[in-house]
C-alpha cells in the first residue's frame, strides 16, 4: 500500500519538481498539493494524506500555523517540515506545532525518501544540520551564566529587599562596591530597576 503524500510550498516549480521526483518511487504517491497554509489545511481535510511535506514561510497562513491546526484535527497525519530555514526558533515552533520531522531542502533524494518512510512508520526524523542547530542552541549559556558568583549572591539579596548599605554589611563590602555590583548586574541582564531584578530572581529560582 502506497504512502500518500501532500506537498505544500509557495513555489509551483518546487512542487512540480517534487511531484516528478516522487512519481518514480515505488510505494510513494503524491495525491495533492497546496501553495499556502489555507490550501494546505483544506487539502489535508479533503484527502487525509499519510504524510505532509510542508514549507514554513507561505502566504495567508504559514506552515507552523497550518501544522498546528492539522495536527489538532487529524493527529494521525504525519507532518514533515521541508524548508531552507535552519534557525532554532522555527525548528522549535514546528516541533511544538506537532511536526514529526524537520529536514532542509538541501537534502538528497535518497535521504528524503528514507525520511518519508521512517516518519510514515511512526518515527521522528531531523536532518543532521537541524539536530546540530538544536544542540548548539541548548548548549548556549543561560541568563544567569553572565553573572559572577558574587553578583548572583548580591542579586539574591537585592531581590529579598535589602538596600545597598545592608548588602554591603552582609557580604563585607563597601556600600560603593555594592552599588557598583548592582549597576553591573542591571547592565548585564538588560534590566532597568529593582522590581525587574526581583522578578528575574524569582523566575530563575534565586529566591522562592
Amino acid at each position: 500500500m502506497s504512502i500518500r503524500i501532500l506537498i505544500a510550498d509557495d513555489h509551483r516549480v518546487f512542487i512540480d519538481g517534487m511531484r516528478a521526483m516522487l512519481k518514480e518511487i515505488n510505494g510513494l504517491e503524491v495525491i495533492a498539493d497546496a501553495e499556502n497554509g489555507n490550501q494546505l489545511i483544506e487539502q489535508a481535510a479533503l484527502h487525509k494524506p499519510d504524510i505532509i511535506l510542508t514549507d514554513i514561510q507561505m502566504p495567508h497562513k504559514d506552515g507552523i500555523e497550518a501544522t498546528k491546526e492539522i495536527h489538532k484535527l487529524y493527529p494521525e497525519i504525519k507532518i514533515i517540515a521541508l524548508t531552507m530555514l535552519n534557525e532554532s526558533m522555527f525548528i522549535k515552533k514546528m516541533l511544538e506545532a506537532g511536526a514529526s520531522g524537520y529536514v532542509l531542502k538541501t537534502i538528497d533524494k535518497e535521504e528524503l525518501i528514507n525520511v518519508v518512510r521512517k516518519v510514515a512508520g511512526g518515527e521522528k526524523h531531523f536532518s543532521a544540520e537541524v539536530t546540530a542547530q538544536l544542540m548548539n542552541n541548548f548548549s548556549q549559556k543561560g541568563p544567569l551564566d553572565v553573572l559572577t558568583k558574587r553578583e548572583k549572591e548580591i542579586l539574591s539579596l537585592i531581590a529579598q529587599g535589602l538596600t545597598d548599605k545592608e548588602i554591603a554589611e552582609k557580604v563585607f563590602l563597601s556600600p560603593l562596591t555594592a552599588t557598583t555590583h548592582r549597576k553591573n548586574i542591571l547592565s548585564k541582564l538588560g534590566l532597568k530597576n529593582k522590581v525587574e531584578l526581583t522578578r528575574f530572581a524569582l523566575e530563575n529560582k534565586l529566591i522562592s
